[in-house]
């Protein structure tokens, strides 16, 4: 038997231990930048998507999966806040220019 095999189906290699092959976990996260978003996310993951969290977890992409939802979804709330503000600031001077000709 051959001491170390490659998988091509989940892409893991395994390394014969005794009499089976375990395989070669080896966790090459990067550093874990998320914050509110990330934290929502990887709480979703784990109670509504278990088996989804348990195959990023494992193939060591959960780190990175988080830290790009948590710095895509921060973008998009600044882009919503900009939205929001600029709306704001035309209905009030919408709101001026009509009670001035109001009154």
């Amino acid at each position: 038997m051959e001491k170390h095999v490659y998988d091509e189906k989940n892409g893991l290699s395994y390394t014969l231990c005794g009499d089976c092959y375990l395989p070669d976990l080896v966790l090459n996260e990067e550093e874990p930048t998320y914050g509110k978003y990330g934290m929502l996310r990887k709480q979703f993951l784990k109670e509504y998507r278990p088996i989804r969290y348990q195959n990023l977890l494992l193939s060591g992409k959960l780190t990175a999966h988080l830290n790009q939802i948590d710095q895509e979804v921060t973008e998009q709330v600044e882009v919503l806040m900009k939205q929001m503000a600029e709306k704001t600031g035309r209905e009030r001077k919408l709101k001026e220019a009509g009670s001035d000709e109001v009154g």
